[in-house]
């Protein structure tokens, strides 16, 4: 009979995206000076964060767009990093398969 309005909110699942966009975004930008120091090993356990975390970021984007309850202004902060992330990484399989 009666509704009860239920207030967007900011939840666990947008912090979480977040988190996840901007340390993929780290570890993009730190894998050059970490390599360098530490070897080749490094560099490749790293690459394997970044395509982990920029995977992880894609299906949060989906789970946050998709709840109605949720705040769009933290997950769209989110998105942009996201969608940086997944850029940068097309352009370097791009440049990488021009090469061959």
């Amino acid at each position: 009979m009666f509704y009860t309005y239920r207030s967007k909110r900011t939840t666990w699942r947008t912090v979480l995206f977040n988190i996840i966009s901007v340390l993929t975004t780290f570890a993009m930008f730190l894998i050059d000076p970490v390599s360098s120091r530490s070897g080749e090993s490094a560099a490749l356990s790293i690459m394997f964060v970044i395509l982990a975390g920029c995977v992880l970021s894609i299906l949060f984007a989906f789970v946050v767009y998709r709840t109605s309850d949720e705040k769009k202004g933290w997950a769209t902060i989110g998105l942009l990093f996201t969608l940086f992330n997944a850029s940068v990484i097309a352009y370097f399989i791009w440049i990488g398969i021009s090469l061959v």
